[in-house]
């Protein structure tokens, strides 16, 4: 055991695995965004929850399982009406799984809307989201604790 009393990574079982993903992440690590209505909404960047990957699991993997474009209703803003309605748009749509050896598989679907000129960093925006709602399977999370 290392001196935190946690095994150190490449031995660690899959108790003090999940007990590490479930930790809460500090407040600097939480970013905010805006949502409809003006809303602020917190949420981890991905490159937080790859940093919780690495430092709780012995080994992990993820890989995308398909990725497809799709059309969905979202709301755009319309200056003409100065309103929100929902707009045909191209959308990004990655599965992915996370496995942790120790902890087993988990499957799950990231969605990144293709503006004009977005070219594929949302399809990379797509992969991320992914990636980061396989690991809230697992119980990684802004608020921590279970999935």
């Amino acid at each position: 055991m290392a001196d935190s009393g946690l095994a150190p990574i490449g031995e660690r079982n899959p108790q003090e695995i999940l007990d590490l993903l479930r930790r809460r992440f500090r407040p600097e690590a939480i970013k905010q965004r805006k949502v409809g209505g003006g809303r602020q909404v917190p949420y981890l960047p991905v490159d937080a929850v790859i940093e919780r990957l690495n430092k709780a699991c012995n080994t992990w993997h993820f890989r995308i399982v398909s990725r497809e474009r799709d059309i969905m209703a979202l709301p755009r803003w319309d200056p003409d009406t100065r309103k929100s309605i929902p707009t045909g748009t191209i959308v990004a749509v990655v599965i992915g799984e996370l496995e942790i050896p120790e902890l087993r598989t988990r499957q799950a679907i990231g969605v990144q809307a293709l503006d004009d000129g977005s070219g594929e960093d949302l399809v990379k925006g797509a992969a991320s989201d992914s990636l980061k709602k396989c690991a809230s399977l697992f119980g990684v999370s802004v608020d921590g604790g279970s999935p």
